[in-house]
């Protein structure tokens, strides 16, 4: 029985002789814990603080993936830390070394900044609209405190959020006020939306409205009248763009108003040339005005109101005048002098648009996406159904 125990304690010594250790990391991160340590040796030496913190973060890294960092590797990293002037940083990676162990330098190094300095926690929802600078009712003179103060300002304007240290004294972050005691502890404050600028009752978002992309609009045939010029159907792509204001509602109905261009560039007509006439290419020149309804729910916007468009326009072919009445005024009286015939004239046209957006870009406050629109104008005469497919930025529903 004793032979048995003793044989049973051998085995169970060496099965935790064999088993590999806690944490460890891989040979190759151990390689290249050694070889970060002494470039920040090397560089300490030559006061190169830059590349002595920027090791260190690798060092982290390493750690996260098991490799164990020691009392020097933190020491160091605070040395740069704080030749830096990233006071929270040094305190952090000072709280380290003591895991290791606990020196009358690291010691009184902590104990110096514990008595200068306190903890804070500052959080800036991304519903509160409104500004939330850091500021300081009295900047300190000791350079440490001040380079603190600066980088929490400029860490909160990035990001929203602040978690480290901050000199003792009063401070305000857009409406709010706070003071930072040696004996009131961390403190923790937050911006949400109700602390912002509020805005008008039942109004969820307002702010410019932009539509742009290429168009493909059809002139139909004309509706003849006796005595009437009109030239033959023509068609073609082009671009259209428009900019506006566009407001919405809580419950998701809104409304938007947008002027912009309108244009049509078409072929010349299929025909053979004669010397004698100069065919030249269909072409439309709009500017419109459009009041729509809309609404809004998540991504998708939905617009759908009358448009009113005002320019001129040019084709080459008239359309069955002479069967319709007197060809006196035609300078041919042949019909096949009609396919070489160009008319160009201002035009006044109504009708009615409607786009449906998916907006999916955060462009901070505003939102782009996908836009497709269509829709038909009419001058009295004929019909000019179109259809886009562009780009648009709206005003952003922040609460969804």
């Amino acid at each position: 029985m004793r032979r048995f125990l003793t044989s049973l304690a051998l085995l169970s010594f060496l099965a935790v002789l064999s088993a590999p250790p806690a944490h460890a990391g891989s040979a190759e991160d151990e390689a290249e814990h050694v070889r970060l340590t002494e470039d920040m040796k090397r560089l300490s030496r030559r006061s190169a603080w830059r590349g002595v913190d920027e090791a260190y973060v690798k060092l982290l890294d390493l750690e996260a993936r098991g490799v164990v960092l020691n009392y020097d590797d933190h020491l160091m990293g605070a040395d740069a830390a704080t030749a830096l002037g990233d006071i929270s940083a040094a305190y952090d990676r000072l709280e380290r070394s003591t895991k290791f162990r606990t020196t009358d330098e690291v010691a009184q190094r902590i104990a110096a900044i514990e008595a200068a300095f306190g903890t804070v926690n500052i959080t800036v929802e991304p519903k509160f609209v409104g500004a939330f600078a850091l500021s300081s009712a009295e900047m300190p003179f000791a350079a440490d405190q001040r380079n603190a103060i600066t980088q929490a300002q400029g860490a909160l304007t990035e990001s929203r959020a602040y978690r480290g240290l901050l000199p003792y004294g009063e401070y305000a972050v857009g409406p709010k006020h706070f003071s930072l005691t040696h004996d009131g502890g961390p403190v923790t404050l937050s911006l949400t939306q109700a602390d912002g600028v509020q805005r008008a009752k039942g109004v969820a978002f307002v702010g410019p409205r932009v539509d742009v992309g290429a168009a493909f609009t059809s002139a139909g045939q004309p509706a003849f009248q006796q005595g009437e010029l009109q030239p033959d159907a023509f068609a073609g792509a082009g671009a259209r763009a428009g900019v506006g204001l566009q407001l919405g509602f809580e419950s998701g109905f809104g409304g938007l108003i947008e002027v912009g261009y309108h244009g049509m560039f078409g072929s010349k007509p299929d025909v053979a040339a004669d010397p004698s006439y100069q065919l030249s290419s269909a072409g439309m020149h709009l500017g419109y005005g459009w009041l729509a309804g809309a609404w809004r729910k998540g991504g998708l916007d939905l617009a759908l109101g009358p448009v009113l468009g005002f320019g001129s326009a040019r084709a080459t072919g008239l359309g069955g005048y002479c069967a319709a009445g007197d060809c006196s005024s035609v300078t041919a009286t042949d019909g096949s002098a009609l396919d070489y015939q160009a008319m160009t004239g201002s035009i006044i046209t109504t009708g009615g648009s409607v786009a449906v957006s998916y907006l999916f870009l955060d462009l901070g406050r505003m939102q782009g996406g996908v836009g497709l629109q269509g829709g038909a104008l009419s001058d009295g005469s004929r019909f000019y159904p179109w259809g886009q497919l562009g780009f648009t930025v709206a005003p952003i529903r922040r609460d969804g």
